[in-house]
C-alpha cells in the first residue's frame, strides 16, 4: 500500500532528527572539524547521498544545531507566569535555565567546545551579543524588582555562574545534583532578601 503524504512528512522529520542528533554527538565527541560528512550518516545511519537532500552542507548541519540550542533557550521565558512575585519568577528561571542545562548536556557540550573556536566565535558572534543583552536586560528587571543595587551587573555575574556551571558539568557532571545548585544559587539572591524581612 502507498505511503500517505502525512507519512512521508513523518519520515522525513524522524530522518531530520536522526542526522541532527547524530551530528551533535559527533560534533560534541570529535569536533566540529574532525567530523565528516560520511561518520554523520553512518552514526544516523542513512546513506551519504540522502543526507544531503536533508543539509546541503556541515555548515548548514551546525547553523540548525545552534539556532535550536538558542530556540530551546529563548522558548524558557515563555513558562514563567508573570503574575507572580519577583521571587517566584527568578526561582522558575533559574529552575528552567539549570533543567535545560542537564536535560540538554550533549548540546551544551559542543557549544563549549565550538565556542572555543576563534572562526565560529565570529560565525555567531551577532546571535550571541542579542541572546546575551536580552538575558541580561531580562535578569535585570527581576534584579531591579528585588532592590539589587545595581540589576545590570547581577543579572551579568548570574550568567557567568550558568557559563561556569556548563563548564563544570563536562568535568563533574555527577558532583552535585541540580537540586542543591538551584538551591545554593537562588540563597545568594533570594533567602537573604526574605532573612531581611524577618
Amino acid at each position: 500500500m502507498p505511503r500517505t503524504k502525512d507519512q512521508y512528512s513523518e519520515i522525513r522529520k524522524v530522518s531530520r532528527e536522526k542526522i541532527l542528533s547524530a551530528a551533535l554527538e559527533l560534533f560534541a565527541k570529535k569536533g566540529f572539524h574532525a567530523t565528516s560528512i560520511s561518520q554523520i550518516a553512518k552514526k544516523a545511519k542513512i546513506s551519504k547521498g540522502l543526507m544531503y537532500n536533508y543539509f546541503k552542507s556541515k555548515d548548514r548541519l551546525l547553523d540548525e544545531l545552534i539556532q535550536n540550542g538558542f530556540a530551546g533557550l529563548e522558548g524558557l521565558g515563555y513558562h514563567i507566569t508573570k503574575s507572580t512575585s519577583p521571587e517566584d519568577q527568578l526561582k522558575d528561571y533559574v529552575s528552567a535555565i539549570l533543567d535545560n542545562l542537564y536535560s540538554n548536556f550533549t548540546y551544551w557540550q559542543l557549544y563549549l567546545a565550538l565556542f572555543m573556536h576563534p572562526d565560529v566565535q565570529k560565525r555567531f558572534e551577532k546571535k550571541m551579543k542579542i541572546f546575551r543583552e536580552e538575558f541580561i536586560n531580562q535578569f535585570a528587571k527581576l534584579f531591579r524588582k528585588l532592590g539589587a543595587k545595581n540589576p545590570k551587573l547581577e543579572a551579568f555575574l548570574l550568567g557567568t555562574y550558568f557559563d561556569g556551571l556548563v563548564l563544570n558539568f563536562i568535568a563533574a557532571e555527577s558532583d552535585f545534583s541540580v537540586e542543591e545548585i538551584k538551591t545554593a544559587l537562588l540563597s545568594k539572591y533570594i533567602h537573604k532578601k526574605e532573612r531581611k524581612r524577618k
